[in-house]
């Protein structure tokens, strides 16, 4: 990856969440969803260009989005970010906030090798394509 700025203070603006995705099969011939724990953090999410977004295309990895967070180990593809918020009156529980997009993880690096921040490149899904069953 190219070098990239560090978010300046400020920037990690976005209340989000990581989570692991594993897909079950299901009785009825589909598939059973069960996530990680939510655990919040503040993050930046920028749209990437129309070069980036063509490239992705014709390679079948569409990235649409970057995002920053402070260092997180073990970020993998199997992982999706999600826009999150506190739930009323209890401590440290978060809820996914309804029909806001979802991020597939496509790549996860430590941005410029600093040990600082993780960069992810991300597909957006709209919230009817991150519901049960599988992506489309």
């Amino acid at each position: 990856m190219a070098a990239y700025r560090e978010p300046a203070a400020g920037e990690l603006n976005r209340r989000l969440a990581i989570r692991r995705r594993t897909d079950q099969p299901a009785d009825n011939m589909g598939l059973d969803s069960t996530f990680s724990v939510l655990k919040a953090r503040w993050g930046k999410i920028q749209p990437v260009g129309t070069a980036v977004y063509s490239e992705g295309v014709q390679t079948d990895v569409k990235i649409t989005h970057r995002i920053w967070f402070r260092i997180i180990k073990g970020i993998t593809d199997a992982h999706e970010i999600v826009h999150v918020t506190r739930v009323p009156g209890v401590d440290d529980v978060y809820e996914v906030v309804p029909e806001t997009p979802l991020y597939r993880v496509k790549r996860s690096a430590d941005m410029n090798g600093s040990r600082r921040f993780t960069l992810l490149e991300v597909e957006e899904l709209s919230p009817s394509q991150s519901g049960a069953g599988i992506y489309v």
